[in-house]
């Protein structure tokens, strides 16, 4: 069902409909899945630049920074970084050729990720999450959305784009039904969050009961755009959100792994970017 594409030395694309399957491969490619095709990929791009995979901007060895210790969420080059281009490669691979009557819904509204969606679909619209009143006025107009009740109608979207959120939801099944009710049939979710690539049941971080957080672990928080302090994770998504997203609404699910020279792709531990890829 899931192929895989070799382009030539350089590309490594390969889609995981369940954990089995993931852990056959990455046995059988031990050469490849790992800590020194990650290092790879940068040393080619110190030497050789990289394409940015929806404009195919090039950029110069001179404009990337890779930290040494996450491949995963650096190699910044205009703004993006290694996990934003798997996604922005991955919705060019699911949407196929480009147009501009293309309507995304992404959950960020102004990070550089959002601004390239914008400048490149004139029929995106990003949105951030607040309560705060007065965070909500600050950010106004920018549109301020639950991805668990979304305020759009059925069916409208062609793709929705979701980087680093799932795991800060509460509901994550609210988030997945939401996303399947917004998008068009044949529509995608395309995105990437934390993945416990060897787990099969999420990792459950804390619940939202009757208003109040239950933690059942130590509280792990992580960054975000507005410099709130931080977004609690609730959930860390393994090989069972598959499952979830299809009892969802989706027809196909499955994790996207990439590794990329030519677009500067790469992460710490497994050497590539797990892309969450989910089909109506």
């Amino acid at each position: 069902m899931f192929a895989t594409h070799y382009l030539g030395a350089d590309f490594i694309e390969r889609d995981f409909g369940d954990m089995p399957s993931w852990m056959e491969w990455r046995e059988a490619n031990a050469a490849i899945v790992g800590d020194p095709s990650a290092q790879n990929v940068v040393a080619h791009t110190r030497q050789h630049g990289l394409w940015e995979p929806i404009t195919r901007r090039f950029f110069p060895a001179d404009q990337i920074a890779w930290d040494p210790d996450s491949q995963r969420e650096s190699g910044l080059a205009g703004g993006i970084n290694s996990r934003n281009r798997a996604v922005l490669f991955a919705l060019h691979r699911c949407l196929g050729e480009y147009s501009p009557k293309s309507k995304i819904y992404g959950t960020e509204a102004i990070t550089p990720m959002a601004a390239l969606l914008r400048g490149n679909f004139p029929r995106f619209i990003g949105s951030e999450y607040a309560t705060s009143p007065d965070v909500i006025a600050d950010l106004f107009p920018i549109p301020v959305e639950d991805l668990t009740r979304l305020s759009f109608p059925d069916g409208v979207f062609d793709a929705v784009v979701t980087t680093e959120v799932l795991e800060h939801v509460p509901d994550l099944d609210a988030a997945l039904s939401e996303m399947a009710r917004v998008l068009k049939p044949g529509g995608w979710h395309i995105g990437t969050c934390p993945f416990a690539f060897v787990d099969e049941k999420s990792i459950v971080k804390a619940r939202l009961q009757d208003g109040e957080i239950i933690h059942l672990t130590e509280p792990e928080y992580h960054g975000d755009p507005m410099g709130t302090g931080g977004s609690l994770v609730f959930e860390i998504p393994g090989w069972d959100i598959l499952a979830r997203a299809r009892a969802a609404g989706f027809e196909q699910a499955y994790w996207k792994f990439l590794i990329s020279r030519t677009f500067g792709i790469a992460a710490e531990i497994t050497g590539g970017v797990f892309v969450l890829c989910l089909q109506k």
